[in-house]
């Protein structure tokens, strides 16, 4: 019995030792940061960095005052610089809230651009959202973007790095600030930056938009409009909203700008197909009809063309069935005299017919069988005479 707690209280010792032991390495690691010479600071914040472990915070904030301390002396020292990213970075992924003051102090005080990027991400992570904080940094963005565009010399990373943090702190009042770089020849990393952070922040498409429409700014709506379908804040209800907004916005733009309006007319067209928004049916029929009138002449593309029936398809209004069993009369009659046509528009043109089921399509559906289509579009067309609803 003795033996066995003998045994025990050994062990007990063995584990209650090693726990100082670590205790005291990490003391020592501090203390050694503390005294060292530069190389011996910067080996042991690399091989600190080199794992998660919350023990070496200490270090890190040494670090930290070490830069702070010694900035103006050392701020050209490729080491010294090393030495403060590694820490500053750490601090911030281990959402050290104690380092927060010194961070802050040292981002609006260092001029070397990679320290300045550092103290940023760490700050974007350890603050919560500040009104003053995101105010100032609507302000440095709005410098820097205004340095650039003047040809100054201006880091594009530090740039990138204000449009993240706006981002993650995704309030209103950056928008209208990120969302003007995108008119700008500025780079395209820029660019994909500023359109990252806009997806976060919750703005009020339709009424910009419609703000938009009375000035023509066909540009700045296709913009708008490019964001508002990737934003995930934005209801399925809105999106339809500002998409057929958008698209009776192109329609009216078709003569003044026949091209740009186009684009932007068949960007709507996926989206209100998802969402079976039939308030565009209107719309979409009116546009059909200018779309086949071209397609006709050649000028206009059969994808295109395509894109629309396939959109018409989902809109389940007696109109579009009607229109789209039209068309197939007229593609009927052209098949007739030149035994002629496009296989795949042919067969998208009755998918889509079917599954509009509206029972006007009946008379030329079965006129289908009759004429040189090939195999594949009269099995299609018996498909789609069986989902007609009677």
């Amino acid at each position: 019995m003795k033996k066995i707690f003998f045994v025990a209280f050994y062990i007990f010792s063995f584990y209650l030792g090693n726990i100082f032991a670590v205790g005291d390495s990490y003391t020592q690691i501090q203390r050694d940061f503390i005294i060292g010479d530069i190389n011996t600071k910067e080996k042991i914040i690399i091989n600190a960095a080199g794992t998660d472990k919350r023990e070496f915070i200490p270090v890190y904030l040494e670090a930290l005052n070490f830069i702070e301390d010694h900035y103006e002396i050392f701020e050209n020292n490729e080491q010294f610089l090393k030495i403060g990213t590694m820490a500053i970075h750490k601090l911030g992924i281990l959402n050290e809230k104690k380092a927060l003051k010194d961070i802050r102090y040292l981002f609006s005080a260092v001029d070397n651009d990679e320290l300045k990027i550092v103290c940023l991400n760490a700050l974007v992570s350890l603050i919560e959202k500040d009104a003053d904080f995101i105010a100032y940094l609507n302000t440095k963005y709005e410098e820097g973007l205004s340095d650039l565009i003047q040809g100054k010399i201006f880091n594009i990373g530090l740039l990138i790095a204000y449009s993240n943090g706006l981002g993650k702190f995704a309030d209103a009042s950056s928008f209208d600030l990120l969302f003007k770089t995108l008119f700008y020849p500025v780079d395209e990393s820029l660019k994909e930056a500023v359109t990252k952070a806009l997806k976060n922040i919750f703005f009020d498409y339709s009424v910009e938009i419609l703000k938009r429409m009375n000035q023509k700014d066909i540009q700045y709506i296709k913009t708008l409009y490019a964001l508002s379908k990737e934003n995930k804040q934005i209801s399925n209800q809105k999106l339809g909203e500002i998409s057929e907004a958008v698209l009776t916005f192109a329609i009216e733009n078709l003569e003044q700008n026949p091209e740009e309006a186009k684009i932007l007319i068949l960007e709507t067209l996926p989206v209100l197909s998802d969402l079976k928004w039939n308030r565009a049916s209107k719309n979409i029929n009116s546009f059909f009809y200018t779309a086949q009138t071209a397609w006709q002449a050649s000028a206009f593309s059969t994808a295109d063309l395509i894109k629309i029936i396939n959109c018409m398809g989902n809109m389940g209004t007696l109109e579009t069935a009607q229109n789209l069993s039209i068309f197939l009369g007229v593609l009927n009659s052209q098949t007739e005299k030149t035994s002629q046509y496009n296989e795949e528009l042919v067969l998208s043109l009755i998918k889509a017919i079917g599954k509009l089921g509206s029972k006007t399509a009946f008379d030329y559906l079965l006129f289908v069988e009759y004429l040189s289509y090939s195999e594949t579009i009269k099995v299609q067309a018996r498909k789609a005479i069986e989902e007609l609803k009677w």
